[in-house]
């Protein structure tokens, strides 16, 4: 469990740096996330991306809210 939690982390932060600025600038052309304060929220900080992955890793909830816009946006983030 904590290997898991500690790997999570890393994309986490992964996610911070890389995917929130993209988010970001979706929200300002008005591409996505237009209705979905949460969305915006997901990867502001490490602990929210990491609740983000858990959720669409793990438990598989809510996978195409957030996920499926970006790597539309920009495909060089479906790695994360």
């Amino acid at each position: 469990f904590l290997f898991c939690f500690g790997f999570m982390t890393l994309w986490a932060m992964l996610m911070v740096e890389f995917v929130h600025p993209l988010i970001l600038q979706m929200h300002e052309q008005g591409k996505a996330f237009q209705d979905c304060s949460e969305c915006l929220a997901a990867t502001s900080s490490v602990m929210r991306a990491n609740l983000l992955l858990f959720k669409t890793v793990i438990a598989g909830d809510s996978w195409g809210q957030v996920a499926v816009p970006v790597i539309e946006y920009s495909p060089a983030t479906a790695i994360i």
